[in-house]
């Protein structure tokens, strides 16, 4: 847990990966890297909240050198390192290192939704379950290594929308009327429980905040129309500029940043403003 007592708050950089901190078509974060280590080297920790799953998370978590705790498949569990805060947070369950909280659904009870609907309705969609590894990797340019880790789901399931729009609203008003919840993401359609990436910054929040004597202060950062539920909630939300769309809408959010440059370099330019700025320690 952190310490530093120079800053008047307690930041939390709550982040997005695909298009943020990750390039769009490489999925690189080198622009990033050095970002990172001023932001660890001042305490600052970076929250990592995107739709992947469990296993591609710890790989990133990995390669970016992150220790803090994350959240997998928009919204749908916390993972938060055992010992990370003082105490186990109530209702989280013990696993592989974890302390894990559920605010989603589990993928089975989604899955079981999914065949029963098709039996009534068309299924102009290819889910993951039902998908191949080779189909995955050639829908989403992943390795055939990352397809898997990708598919390793356990809150949610990504369909790969081929029909209509009209077909569309309309599997997502089954889906809402059957309890779970859909999003939009950047290439695909994901079907999960009640909840979101900005209800589980919540819950990770107010963790934090039981264990500081400063004000737990949020800056989300992400790209695209599923990350907007975070940046709600965040003190500060940031834009990052894509290549492929434009940016999101956000009204009347009272501090909100657009980058001019896309993925990470866009983050590391919006997050050593707020170094310089927000987060500039007591002299």
């Amino acid at each position: 847990m952190n310490k530093n007592t120079r800053l008047p708050h307690q930041w939390m950089i709550v982040s997005d990966l695909d298009g943020t901190l990750l390039d769009h078509f490489t999925y690189s974060h080198q622009p990033a890297d050095a970002t990172l280590l001023d932001l660890e080297a001042t305490e600052i920790p970076v929250i990592l909240n995107s739709s992947k799953t469990r296993d591609e998370m710890l790989t990133l978590r990995d390669a970016l050198q992150n220790r803090h705790p994350f959240i997998v498949e928009n919204g749908s569990a916390i993972f938060i390192p055992s010992g990370y805060f003082p105490q186990k947070p109530e209702h989280a369950q013990e696993e592989s290192g974890y302390w894990v909280l559920e605010p989603g659904a589990r993928r089975q009870s989604i899955l079981d939704f999914l065949a029963q609907d098709s039996e009534n309705h068309d299924a102009p969609y290819l889910n993951f379950a039902a998908a191949s590894i080779d189909e995955i990797v050639a829908a989403t340019g992943l390795s055939h290594a990352q397809a898997e880790q990708a598919n390793s789901r356990h809150y949610s399931e990504p369909l790969l929308w081929q029909g209509t729009e009209q077909e569309k609203t309309a599997f997502t008003g089954r889906t809402e009327a059957a309890g779970f919840a859909t999003l939009q993401g950047g290439r695909f359609l994901h079907v999960l429980g009640q909840t979101d990436k900005g209800h589980a910054t919540q819950l990770l929040q107010q963790i934090y905040q039981q264990h500081s004597n400063r004000p737990c202060k949020l800056v989300g950062s992400g790209d695209g129309p599923n990350d907007l539920d975070m940046l709600k909630v965040a003190d500060i939300a940031i834009i990052v500029r894509s290549p492929t769309h434009a940016p999101p809408t956000l009204d009347d959010h009272p501090f909100l940043a657009i980058t001019q440059n896309t993925g990470p370099q866009g983050w590391a330019d919006a997050i050593q403003k707020l170094l310089a700025t927000e987060f500039k320690t007591a002299q």
